[in-house]
């Protein structure tokens, strides 16, 4: 099977590649900038053809291959310094327009992608589930939501799975919020939680991720399917936030804060009854992703 994967320079199409690749498949691997990261994979990965375009400009997807079996959609972009509105929508939703393009012209016939929990907005219940109601998304959740139903539209040749993501953990991780609260606490920094009571399974661990991505490309089942993963069982926040102290050995202390959004928790059981996903349970997640990192 060949495989297209994009967004190879980022943290989960890094590891995705290589176990893509790894699990005998054959991969050409796009990315956008050239990076250490990319640097570390052309090294490790010789097997893998890289490709350097920019999905938001069309032209670029004639440095493809002229056919592939699958494409496994992770690049994207969500605000950070430098990066506003009109950059998310150019990758992620113009980009969604040309790769679907491009799968039209190179006869993919399904389509994996890397979505986000962003796309649901506020969220009112307690928790997240495949027919929770999208409400009042921010510009990147409307964007991944957007690419979404561009995939949706072309369900009749080109079966998708939209994955809509939590924080995803393992080695390389950033910006989540269980990796910013291991670098607070590797600097000994206080921590402020938010609904220390309440009950937490909101992460992913990249390993759980790639076999589900393997499981996807298996030509079992068509349509298209979006859906939320978590972390199975679940623990209170102030239970986890004191774990991870523990597993570090840091010395930050933590104090409490007024929460600005209600909690919430996240069903993987759609995923898990169409595609037999079965992750980590959280706690096993959090030693793994420490130990990791450590």
């Amino acid at each position: 099977m060949h495989v297209v994967v994009t967004g190879a320079g980022s943290f989960i199409g890094g590891h995705a590649t290589a176990a893509l690749s790894r699990a005998g498949l054959r991969v050409t691997a796009s990315f956008r900038t050239e990076s250490a990261a990319i640097g570390r994979l052309k090294s490790a990965l010789p097997d893998v053809d890289f490709v350097r375009i920019d999905l938001a400009c069309a032209d670029h997807f004639q440095a493809l291959p002229k056919s592939v079996d699958a494409i496994v959609h992770v690049a994207g972009l969500s605000a950070m310094p430098g990066i506003g509105t009109d950059d998310m929508l150019a990758c992620n939703v113009t980009g969604a327009r040309n790769l679907i393009a491009y799968a039209a012209n190179a006869k993919v016939p399904r389509v994996v992608v890397a979505s986000t929990l962003s796309v649901y907005g506020d969220v009112a219940e307690s928790l997240v589930t495949e027919t929770t109601p999208v409400r009042n998304p921010d510009a990147y959740g409307v964007s991944k939501y957007r690419a979404e139903q561009l995939f949706a539209a072309e369900s009749d040749w080109l079966s998708c799975a939209a994955v809509r993501l939590p924080g995803v953990l393992g080695r390389g991780a950033h910006r989540a919020w269980i990796p910013t609260l291991l670098e607070r606490g590797a600097r000994g920094e206080k921590i402020t939680i938010y609904n220390p009571n309440s009950m937490f399974n909101n992460a992913a661990h990249v390993d759980d991720l790639n076999d589900l991505f393997l499981t996807l490309l298996r030509p079992t089942w068509s349509g298209f399917h979006a859906f939320p993963i978590g972390a199975a069982g679940q623990m209170s926040i102030k239970n986890l936030v004191e774990m991870l102290i523990l597993l570090t050995g840091s010395r930050s202390s933590v104090g409490e804060g007024r929460a600005q959004k209600l909690p919430f928790m996240v069903s993987s059981e759609y995923a898990a009854r169409n595609f037999g996903y079965s992750p980590m349970d959280i706690e096993t997640m959090l030693r793994v992703y420490v130990s990791e990192s450590l």
